[in-house]
């Protein structure tokens, strides 16, 4: 969103000071009313205590995990130890390979026979003559 350069804002156009600020005022009445109407003001703030009673019996007993959770992780125990053994079993059962030693395999290209260099023949110049 692009605001007006100042120069082009018209006076005319800006609402009188006063009405915004009972705009203002309006607007924050508004606000606190939709607060009041949420009740958010009977709950206790974060620094003061809670008098709840079923809260009270849960925190002089002590945290507990729940029951799901208990059950959830002796299942994941469960199922991972039965992977385990299944895992030991194939590894028991499977065939032991026995390691021969490998052979060469054979070349599939032709070897190329390189010509043997042959020493240079030499000149009647270099023979002396």
């Amino acid at each position: 969103m692009l605001l007006p350069r100042l120069p082009d804002v018209s006076l005319t156009r800006l609402p009188p000071l006063q009405d915004v600020g009972q705009a203002v005022r309006r607007d924050v009445r508004a606000l606190w009313s939709g607060i009041d109407a949420l009740g958010l003001h009977d709950l206790p703030a974060a620094n003061e205590p809670i008098f709840a009673p079923r809260l009270e019996r849960v925190m002089q007993r002590g945290w507990q995990p729940p029951l799901g959770w208990i059950s959830l992780a002796a299942a994941a125990a469960l199922l991972a130890g039965l992977g385990f053994a299944q895992i030991q079993v194939q590894r028991h059962l499977a065939p032991t390979v026995r390691l021969e030693p490998q052979r060469a395999r054979p070349s599939t290209r032709k070897q190329k026979k390189l010509p043997r260099p042959h020493p240079p023949e030499r000149t009647d110049y270099s023979r002396g003559t």
